[in-house]
């Protein structure tokens, strides 16, 4: 089989987007030897191993975005057997089978983060017309979002396959040696409100005082730009007691996962919820949402709780701050619960996608 990636948010890697692409490809090369691979990217910064089955293209154009580049890159290189977009997107033009991975509907269940039509959205909509008429299959990350899916979109079940993403344990893994510093409570999330980080700084702010004083609470990711949460942070009085270290590295991001006492993640809905399983994967004991995909990531191994009440997540964040032995048991289950999923796993099940839509 010929199969095309369109790769365009490998520009993005600190959102769970860019992170499923590149890791994705990266796995495809590696269980896959048999399959023909062309990868579109929009820049060249994007080193991927070299292999003799996988060429790598950048295409570029002038002065226009995604919804050109995604509509025309993939017409530049011929016939395919399949066309996979590792996002939310449709063509116009295809000349082979079409895959998109579709990580949540979040859109669809909160309006508020519906994107405002412009020019280039109502020029792709006239072209691309009835896009469920010309996706021939989905992939999406979890059995929640496959629910919602078939919920919310006119898609048959049969079109629609679970695969789960995987950790990388030679870049998310625990720490030989813990750190010196002030022990911290840790999230990392996106500007999106549903991340729900204010529920976190209201919790937080509730520890008994004496509790408190002995962490920080470091906030990593584009939440820090907000000033609904900076707000949040001064009007509690806990600017003292907190750090918005915003966007970071992978190294740095390892670290923080590393040192950190506990990482909460208070989500109020999540496609997947990768963070928690890099958490988990770096020895890190984790709270997080029980609504959701995120039961099906964490399992048994973290401590779930409803996000919308910051007094129980004030319980269980006193609890395990006070609690090293539970520290030790969230920290051993979470690294035996992350090593179940891998990304060579992932590319398996989407090289049987692709076998079953070409035949």
């Amino acid at each position: 089989m010929k199969i095309v990636i369109a790769a365009w948010h490998l520009k993005n890697l600190n959102v769970g987007i860019g992170r499923y692409a590149r890791e994705l490809i990266e796995a495809l090369g590696r269980v896959d030897q048999t399959n023909q691979y062309e990868i579109l990217i929009p820049h060249a910064e994007h080193p991927f191993t070299a292999r003799p089955n996988m060429r790598y293209r950048v295409i570029r154009f002038p002065l226009f975005r995604r919804r050109f580049w995604e509509q025309m890159a993939p017409l530049l290189v011929g016939p395919y057997d399949v066309l996979h977009f590792p996002y939310d997107s449709c063509v116009a033009w295809k000349r082979g089978k079409f895959v998109a991975t579709i990580h949540d509907v979040k859109p669809l269940l909160f309006p508020a983060l519906r994107a405002r039509p412009n020019l280039h959205s109502r020029i792709e909509q006239w072209l691309v017309g009835d896009r469920w008429k010309k996706i021939d299959h989905v992939i999406t990350i979890s059995e929640h979002s496959r629910h919602d899916l078939l919920a919310h979109v006119p898609l048959r079940p049969e079109q629609v396959t679970v695969t789960s993403l995987g950790l990388d344990t030679e870049r998310f893994g625990p720490a030989e040696h813990r750190g010196e510093g002030k022990p911290y409570v840790f999230c990392v999330a996106g500007a999106d409100p549903t991340k729900n980080v204010g529920v976190l700084i209201d919790a937080f702010a509730k520890l008994a005082e004496p509790l408190r004083s002995r962490f920080d609470l470091l906030l990593a990711g584009d939440v820090c730009k907000r000033q609904d949460i900076r707000a949040a942070v001064e009007r509690h009085g806990i600017g003292a007691h907190t750090k918005l270290v915003g966007m970071v590295s992978d190294r740095e991001l390892v670290a923080y996962y590393q040192q950190a006492t506990v990482f909460v993640f208070p989500s109020l809905y999540e496609g997947f919820g990768l963070p928690v399983l890099e958490a988990m994967g770096c020895g890190c004991p984790v709270i997080c949402s029980n609504v959701s995909s995120l039961p099906e990531v964490a399992g048994d191994a973290a401590v779930l709780v409803d996000p919308q009440d910051d007094v129980r997540l004030t319980m269980e964040l006193a609890r395990v701050l006070t609690s090293p032995s539970l520290q030790d048991e969230l920290r051993t289950q979470g690294l035996a619960r992350a090593r179940a999923f891998s990304w060579d796993r992932t590319a398996v099940e989407t090289v049987a996608v692709y076998r079953r839509l070409v035949g």
